[in-house]
């Protein structure tokens, strides 16, 4: 593997170090591949390429990520280009050591003032029996972590594309810091909404990652401030999970009924369909915000082959 990044990027945590776990496991988590995961696009060449990261907050496909990674594909509020998750082949997880899988996207509502999105990915089936598949998840929570608490992420920034993009290898690591601050705005340009700084690395593709306190995601990596000569890279920035309190969603079938239909944030929390650690319903005011975007544009390529390096 000698095209493959060899050293990491930098702020990697020490996979015996990854202490953070599931809601209701003990130990460290044994595979954050089964629901965190690497979002993708090709252009017209066939040329693939990796825009972000995301992770499910409900077993039926419903995930997060940042608001820029879905605007890799748009023009407008329109879809120029394919965007998929890859479920990357690993011993523990979601569909095996042995396959990975390429999940289309059915919608994604992004926020008009926050950097992030809440997609839907297509329901995937078991290739034999045909049952819809579940996958893993992370909890959200509305609180937010005091200054000097321990919090991490896992992502997908160290990635090598080589064969012309059609061969992609993936290096998964996660990164562990402290929170420096949190606050409800900090400048109009680059952070103009709830946020939370930390002193670990986001590397480009970490974008849309997890922002992981105990067991519970408190936020969603956005950027970092670049390396110059007067000051070296980070610290970083995330968006405040409660910035979802806008989303809304198209076709959504709640559990008490049998009609799809538009439902909002609070809709699918109060109806169980996503969990939310501290959560408070927004006004009625703060309901419905931002934009609904059609995402069902398919892979016009072959898949690139993927491989994976384990650090756990």
């Amino acid at each position: 593997m000698t095209d493959f990044p060899p050293n990491g990027l930098g702020g990697e945590t020490d996979p015996n170090a990854w202490h953070f776990s599931r809601l209701g496991e003990e130990g460290p988590l044994p595979n954050p591949v089964g629901h965190t995961f690497p979002l993708l696009t090709h252009d017209p060449d066939g040329k693939w390429r990796l825009v972000g990261t995301g992770f499910y907050i409900n077993d039926g496909g419903f995930f997060v990520t940042a608001r820029h990674v879905v605007e890799e594909v748009l023009e407008g509020n329109k879809q120029r280009a394919p965007l998929l998750v890859l479920h990357l082949h690993s011993p523990s997880g979601l569909f095996g050591a042995s396959e990975c899988h390429f999940r289309p996207i059915a919608q994604c509502w992004i926020s008009d003032s926050a950097d992030i999105a809440l997609g839907v990915a297509a329901t995937a089936t078991h290739k034999v029996t045909g049952e819809a598949m579940k996958n893993w998840t992370w909890t959200l929570s509305w609180e937010k972590p005091t200054d000097r608490t321990l919090v991490h992420t896992y992502a997908f920034p160290n990635h090598v594309v080589v064969n012309d993009g059609r061969r992609i290898r993936f290096a998964p690591h996660a990164y562990s810091g402290r929170v420096i601050s949190t606050g409800e705005f900090r400048d109009r340009v680059m952070l103009p909404f709830p946020y939370i700084e930390v002193d670990f690395r986001i590397h480009g593709a970490a974008s849309g990652g997890p922002i992981i306190c105990g067991s519970y995601i408190v936020g969603i990596n956005c950027t970092e401030w670049p390396e110059n000569l007067d000051h070296p890279p980070g610290p970083g920035f995330g968006v405040q999970s409660l910035c979802l309190a806008d989303a809304f969603l198209d076709n959504v079938v709640l559990p008490s009924e049998s009609s799809p239909r538009r439902v909002t944030f609070n809709e699918l929390v109060c109806a169980g369909v996503i969990n939310v650690q501290g959560y408070s319903a927004p006004s009625e005011t703060a309901l419905e915000k931002g934009q609904l975007v059609d995402m069902t544009m398919a892979a016009t390529v072959p898949f690139p082959r993927v491989e994976l390096e384990q650090y756990f």
